[in-house]
């Protein structure tokens, strides 16, 4: 243990030293980076949403097969971010991030060429997705390699707020240009944003963490081994569940409202629309709170708070009269915590790692998605698709982020334990 918190001094003092070294105008550099970078994966799934319609049509496949245009990507997406983790680790994160979104572009390419071919679609969606989990990964690890402490909840906050906002805008953008320029032009639109990304990256983008030496590269064992380590512990299990849980009640959420929008409340589509702005609003204010409040209040207590807040938002649904205004408004008291709580759970969980970032932010991240695709496809499919059931979801899930907050507080830190065993000599 004494080791471990000589090491994870050391590495403080580094970064401390480094930042005083940047500017202002420097250090949101990261910021911007991971900003575009999160946007990768996101436009990747919700743009093509609305144009899904159009597809099935044109491709004169079922609606089920149209569907895996989507499954598709996410199976290559998820599981594909537990490779990039290790991989950055080892190799760095410049080389593992200009591969995978390459092989996103080829995926991208492969749909565009391909694209009377709905079998070949999917498998150029597949390896688009596996190209894009790098993005999702190193997005949030480099944040992690250039602040500390504040810094990086600040951080966090504004990357939190551009990760849940870009997919409330990008659907809006995908139908536009479906209804104008067909759904062949989605596959041009995501292949030249991330050709304009890659040449930005490979010109511009500074490596963030130190490659190892051939000697001591880990071995695909050793990969494993990692993983179990943090499965092991209770600080990542207790903060990776807060990130995964907010994550999934959000896309819970998302897939619910409009049904109880539209068809219990009875709502247009087009003023539903204009209703979702509302808990987005929400959602960017509480980043922008818990950014402000970073000096004034531990990470713990803004996450116990977004929980309570939650818990209310739920209770809310449960008995308060039933109309759109305050249906809404009860969602977006959800918001506001989820934008509290994220920078704030994020930062907990990544900031006892350094040498070893790559793979604790791997997990999370793999994890999250998993997680969020079963339990909101579970209650879905168990008929959740009203104010009480939605309200019974966030009470219960706002409990259990209650115990997970409180029971962080009890945990040890966590380190790079297993990195410093193979490294003695190194720290």
């Amino acid at each position: 243990m004494s080791s471990d918190s000589s090491s994870g001094a050391y590495y403080k003092e580094a970064i401390s030293v480094q930042q005083q070294k940047l500017s202002r105008k420097e250090k949101w550099v990261p910021v911007i980076y991971s900003c575009l970078l999160i946007a990768v994966g996101q436009t990747g799934m919700s743009l093509l949403l609305p144009a899904l319609p159009a597809m099935s049509q044109d491709l004169h496949i079922s609606s089920q097969t149209t569907q895996w245009l989507v499954s598709a990507y996410l199976l290559g997406f998820g599981p594909s971010q537990l490779f990039y983790g290790p991989l950055s680790d080892t190799y760095g994160r410049r080389p593992v991030l200009l591969s995978g979104l390459m092989m996103a572009v080829l995926g991208i390419l492969l749909s565009l060429f391909a694209h009377q071919s709905a079998g070949l679609i999917i498998i150029g969606r597949i390896l688009q997705g596996v190209g894009a989990g790098c993005a999702s990964v190193i997005a949030r690890v480099t944040l992690r390699d250039r602040y500390e402490g504040a810094h990086l909840r600040q951080a966090m906050a504004y990357f939190g707020i551009v990760m849940a906002f870009v997919p409330t805008i990008t659907p809006l953008a995908g139908g536009f240009l479906t209804t104008h320029f067909g759904w062949v032009s989605i596959f041009l639109t995501m292949a030249g944003y991330l050709g304009l990304l890659w040449v930005l990256l490979f010109y511009r983008f500074a490596e963030t963490h130190k490659a190892e030496s051939v000697d001591d590269r880990a071995s695909c064992s050793d990969f494993i081994r990692q993983y179990g380590q943090l499965l092991k512990s209770d600080h990542f299990r207790c903060y990776s569940g807060v990130v995964w849980i907010q994550y999934a009640l959000n896309v819970i959420g998302i897939s619910v409202m409009p049904f109880i929008m539209q068809v219990q409340i009875g709502m247009t589509a087009d003023a539903y629309g204009m209703w979702t702005l509302l808990p987005a609003f929400s959602l960017v204010l509480g980043g922008i709170f818990a950014s402000k409040t970073r000096h004034f209040f531990s990470k713990e207590a803004v996450l116990q708070c977004a929980a309570v807040l939650q818990l209310i938002s739920g209770f809310a649904m449960l008995v308060l009269p039933q109309t759109a205004l305050l249906v809404m408004l009860a969602q977006s008291l959800f918001a506001f915590g989820n934008g509290m709580a994220f920078p704030n759970a994020l930062s907990s969980l990544l900031e006892p790692y350094k040498r070893t970032a790559g793979t604790a932010t791997a997990l999370a991240g793999a994890g999250q998605m998993l997680f969020a695709s079963f339990s909101s496809a579970l209650l879905v499919n168990l008929g959740i698709s009203s104010v009480f059931g939605l309200g019974m979801v966030l009470l219960g899930g706002s409990l259990v982020l209650l115990y997970l907050t409180w029971h962080a507080r009890n945990t040890t830190p966590a380190s790079d334990t297993w990195y410093h065993a193979r490294h003695p000599v190194h720290h």
